[in-house]
């Protein structure tokens, strides 16, 4: 935490910084970017941007971890608002679709990240393996409660955030966008229906 003025200036243009880089890269792409766009965008010069960082794959790596972290708490939060995996499969949609919708600058740094050819760069990210992470754990959990079938919890997972994330790209494309209770019912049971063990039928 910053306790001088000199530390709470250099946090604010780290910031800035980062902010500006996030904006650039949701509308030209990752690989796309410059240092140059990036301190135009910031309002700095280009030599400011690397008083802070070390070079353009710093700025981008520390943007896509801080823009992160107040994602992971908001997962977190929603799989600990679910008693079973379908509810915590609901509430992981709703917050993330919700989210992807109130901060649309960070939603396009993650499709940005996953651009065709950054789908193995974005799957490596520190960022992303922390978001599946998180998955795995919930699904691990419903293995466990025989709640779903014995898959590769990691596969489950990657494919829960992949469809929520092409699902959030097709809201933001649309001009009269589904009710937002559609698309989690429709993701829950893409899901449910397809690795929930079979419900026993009425006698």
């Amino acid at each position: 935490m910053a306790t001088t003025k000199g530390e709470i200036v250099e946090q604010f243009r780290s910031q800035s910084i980062r902010e500006a880089a996030m904006r650039v890269v949701s509308r030209k792409g990752y690989d796309h970017v410059t240092v140059q766009d990036i301190a135009d965008e910031a309002g700095v010069a280009k030599g400011t941007v690397y008083l802070y960082f070390k070079s353009r794959e710093d700025v981008l790596e520390k943007t896509m971890s801080f823009s992160f972290e107040e994602f992971h708490i908001l997962i977190r939060e929603a799989i600990g608002r679910g008693t079973t995996f379908r509810e915590r499969v609901e509430q992981v949609v709703q917050a993330q679709i919700e989210y992807f919708e109130q901060q649309q600058e960070f939603f396009r740094l993650y499709l940005a990240m996953a651009e065709p050819l950054g789908e193995r760069r974005l799957r490596k990210h520190a960022s992303y393996r922390t978001h599946i992470a998180q998955l795995v754990s919930m699904v691990e959990m419903a293995v466990e409660n025989d709640e779903v079938l014995a898959q590769p919890p990691e596969r489950i997972a990657i494919a829960l955030a992949s469809v929520i994330r092409d699902i959030g790209l097709q809201r933001m494309t649309e001009k009269n966008k589904r009710p937002i209770a559609e698309d989690i019912e429709f993701v829950r049971d893409f899901i449910c229906r397809g690795i929930a063990t079979p419900e026993e039928k009425p006698a």
